[in-house]
């Protein structure tokens, strides 16, 4: 019976023999698949027109690979991979912030998003649906004038 082998993504004991070039790229790409495949969740939730709150989930897809693909570009960088990897991961770490940072705008405006998402099933015809984005976008612009007050009360 062959003894297992240690896996190479795991902790290494205390005087264990360094990683090898192969052991360690092939722990940065099974990281840079695990960003990947997270950033395409998330895209692909956001991509979707589903119901209040799940765009919320895209948000904590993108900010879970923002934080794996951190992780992937340093062992992609400490494993010496060559090419356009180190640069893929980059861009990939722009659109997860991106689509994080709007996330969090939803998640901020809770309340607007919500009451848009009810209005919207409940709207029947086109122009229904238009009277749904004119009131979110008063009630949107309702918040940031009141947020600008806050702002001028607090300075």
């Amino acid at each position: 019976m062959p003894t297992p082998q240690p896996r190479p993504d795991r902790a290494r004991p205390p005087g264990a023999p360094p990683e090898t070039a192969g052991e360690s790229r092939t722990v940065a790409l099974r990281w840079v698949r695990r960003f990947g495949l997270l950033l395409l969740a998330g895209l692909a939730v956001g991509a979707f027109t589903l119901p209040w709150p799940w765009p919320l989930l895209s948000g904590v897809l993108c900010v879970t690979a923002l934080a794996v693909g951190v992780v992937a570009l340093v062992k992609v960088r400490g494993a010496r991979i060559r090419g356009a990897l180190t640069g893929v991961v980059a861009l990939g770490l722009v659109v997860a912030g991106m689509l994080g940072f709007a996330s969090l705008g939803q998640a901020l405006l809770w309340r607007d998003y919500d009451a848009y998402s009810s209005c919207q099933r409940s709207a029947l015809t086109g122009q229904a649906r238009d009277a749904c984005g004119a009131q979110l976008q008063h009630s949107l612009n309702e918040r940031v004038r009141q947020m600008e007050q806050l702002m001028r009360q607090a300075s």
